[in-house]
């Protein structure tokens, strides 16, 4: 007993003695330029110094790229890999000098693993707006296994009467209109649909007169973008098993949470990339003439923050679409486009959604 207590005690010190997340205050600068807007490069120099703050406490240096294997602060695969990340930081100084901006900061950075997942989730969540998602499942047993995954890790769910959906059901299954998608995502006021089937199928057989029976559950979902109708990722769960013939409710429960689970690590893996690099937010204007269209563009390159590229998609009578991959969202966007002036005529923002921003020059 007495050797007992003194490894229990022994193993107790050796816990206590391990380090946790190394902590570092690290001071650091960041310089940007912008021709048009002085806050913006400020911005862009904070962003800057951050990254310079993580790189001085990790050793390792950062890039914008999407290859970077051995370091991934940027949120790519943040679930487990985080290396390093910016708890708080204050601004020492912010320096402007005519176009230029310098801004200095001091930052608390967390270096090590991220091993709370439920945290690193909580954080993509609330830079995403903390979207609202709709199951669209006939199956009452699938989607309710689905729906307590999705609520135990903080996802909100907009909860449409079942008759309503099992009136959408098919439109949503065989949805190709990015436009009919958009506008039963608004009618329900979700952002993200998740839309699947549950196939049940049971086969007997005999055996030197033994009767074998196998149940085949196959689950299969695809998570739509309510904003622009696009399909995020699609998954499918195949479960068999030799019980009673017909019995699919063990088989259906443990598929449906497989297949939830790797539906909800891809569309939050799809995020986290988004977050750490560029996201894409469609962007429609009216009241633009030829004369303005090109100072328009001029300006959303020079005047919103974050904007990596803009491509012009469409332009005819006085209406343009653009697709900009901006490091932000498209609330941003629509704060920004507010403060640019086009030939001394200000913009109006029409309506705004979290991937897409309709807006109107006004005259």
């Amino acid at each position: 007993m007495k050797k007992w207590t003194l490894f229990l005690l022994m193993l107790l010190l050796a816990v206590w003695a391990l380090p946790a997340d190394a902590q570092k205050k690290i001071t650091a600068k960041g310089m940007a330029a912008n021709q048009r807007n002085i806050d913006i490069a400020c911005s862009r120099a904070l962003d800057e110094a951050q990254r310079n703050a993580v790189e001085q406490a990790t050793g390792v240096m950062i890039t914008s790229t999407t290859n970077v294997e051995d370091f991934q602060v940027k949120m790519d695969r943040i679930l487990s890999e985080s290396k390093g990340f910016i708890n708080t930081y204050k601004i020492l100084s912010e320096k402007k000098s005519g176009t230029d901006c310098e801004v200095v900061i001091e930052a608390d950075v967390s270096v090590g693993k991220l091993r709370d997942k439920l945290m690193a989730v909580n954080l993509i969540l609330a830079r995403k707006s903390k979207p609202r998602v709709m199951l669209v499942f006939k199956d009452a047993l699938a989607e309710a296994v689905m729906a307590k995954y999705l609520l135990q890790h903080n996802f909100k769910l907009v909860d449409a009467d079942v008759s309503s959906k099992n009136r959408e059901y098919d439109r949503l299954k065989d949805a190709s209109e990015a436009r009919d998608i958009r506008g039963l995502a608004q009618h329900y006021g979700a952002e993200v649909i998740i839309v699947g089937t549950v196939n049940a199928d049971s086969k007997s057989s005999t055996i030197y007169n033994i009767e074998m029976n196998k149940n085949t559950v196959v689950v299969t979902g695809k998570v739509i973008n309510g904003d622009t109708g696009e399909i995020i990722t699609t998954a499918s769960e195949t479960k068999s098993d030799n019980k009673m013939k017909g019995d699919y409710k063990a088989l259906t429960e443990e598929t449906s949470t497989k297949l939830i689970t790797k539906l909800v690590d891809d569309v939050l893996e799809n995020w986290s990339k988004e977050l750490a690099n560029t996201a894409s937010v469609k962007l429609i204007v009216t009241g633009l003439d030829e004369d303005t269209l090109e100072d328009f563009k001029a300006e959303l390159g020079e005047g919103i923050k974050g904007v990596k590229e803009v491509n012009e998609r469409f332009y005819a009578g006085g209406k343009a679409e653009f697709d900009l991959e901006v490091e932000g969202n498209a609330q941003d966007v629509a704060r920004d486009l507010r403060k640019i002036t086009v030939n001394k005529r200000k913009i109006k923002i029409k309506s705004r959604s979290q991937n897409r921003v309709e807006a109107v020059l006004l005259p």
